[in-house]
């Protein structure tokens, strides 16, 4: 009954998480298009492309309410089959497309990482995000996530040696028959009879790929945010104008960091951790569902420091919940800055 009382706790998780997020990330759209400065240029889109992305991934977690699973030598996503809007066939490409979203997730805000620097430094490249060509960088977590996307399908696809190794334990711990859930998964190698292993090629090099991904979005939040954060310490304030134009900087700049936090510690530490425990044979079993619930919780949560840090919105959000008077004037929505 273990499996099961972990299932009916993460369903209940998914679902209280994917009414925050589309609840509070659709409110943080409507403050960026309306309380904004009106020279906010591509940033202002590029806030809204994680909202959106958060509300999809949130959508999508409800509708396959996936299921994180660590057993032995592998680790699957499971997805049951009853009570869903598609067959086995859907639910699969669904669940492929699961684990595009969060190969994507690092990938959203590393190009926020490197908007965030073209501005503070001036740079020339900052012009590629004006008109069609934001659509190039639009893409690049997109590419990301189509890279996990073919990994999940194509390269931890079921196959017999997965099936027959987890079949009776999934039976026993969920009790699900086996044409009762479909999964993806890699499952890295198998002890033979003699003693012997057998490495699967497939799933390993999946494993490289997607590890891959993740390594170089991390490097590239991780160069770029230093090179951001050593220069907005730089800037010197000469005028009014550059005084708020700092100010602004840093709040987005802040902002942002906690807003990469949150995914990295609810999703990829948790992960990287099950990983590990797989590598090292270690059977994990139902409790690698806090994986699951982890990954259901980040979209909810990640909207909340745009909202507290970024002054506009706060302010805006405490007028709404009567702690300004109404004579108590906003913060200029309109700003001095020509770029921010």
């Amino acid at each position: 009954m273990l499996g099961k009382q972990w299932s009916a706790l993460l369903k209940l998780i998914q679902d209280v998480s994917a009414v925050f997020s589309i609840t509070i990330n659709s409110f943080l759209i409507i403050l960026i298009l309306t309380k904004s400065p009106k020279q906010l240029g591509a940033y202002k889109w590029l806030m809204i492309y994680i909202s959106v992305f958060e509300i999809l991934y949130s959508i999508l977690d409800v509708v396959l309410v996936p299921q994180h699973y660590s057993h032995g030598l592998t680790f699957l996503v499971i997805v049951g089959i009853q009570h869903k809007l598609f067959g086995p066939a859907g639910l699969t490409v669904l669940n492929s497309c699961y684990w595009g979203f969060f190969g994507a997730s690092m990938a959203v805000f590393a190009v926020h990482f490197v908007y965030r620097w073209l501005v503070v430094s001036e740079n020339p490249l900052l012009e590629t995000f004006n008109g069609w060509k934001i659509w190039i960088w639009f893409s690049i977590p997109l590419w990301y996530g189509l890279t996990w996307v073919c990994t999940g399908y194509f390269l931890s696809a079921p196959n017999n040696a997965t099936s027959h190794f987890i079949r009776d334990n999934v039976k026993e711990i969920f009790e699900l028959e086996f044409d009762e859930y479909i999964y993806l998964g890699p499952f890295l190698y198998e002890r033979m009879e003699d003693g012997s292993l057998q490495l699967h090629v497939m799933p390993f090099i999946g494993l490289g790929v997607i590890s891959a991904t993740i390594v170089s979005s991390i490097i590239i939040v991780l160069v770029f945010g230093y090179l951001c954060y050593d220069r907005i310490n730089r800037l010197v304030a000469t005028t009014q104008a550059s005084a708020k134009f700092q100010k602004l900087q840093r709040q987005l700049f802040y902002a942002l960091v906690i807003q990469t936090l949150i995914p990295f510690v609810l999703m990829h530490i948790p992960a990287a951790i099950m990983f590990a425990f797989v590598f090292l044979d270690i059977d994990l079993g139902v409790y690698s569902a806090v994986v699951s619930m982890t990954i259901a919780i980040y979209p909810a949560v990640d909207p909340i420091p745009t909202l507290v840090i970024v002054e506009n919105y706060r302010k805006t959000i405490l007028r709404m919940l009567g702690c300004f008077s109404k004579t108590n004037p906003m913060v200029s929505s309109t700003g001095d800055m020509s770029k921010i």
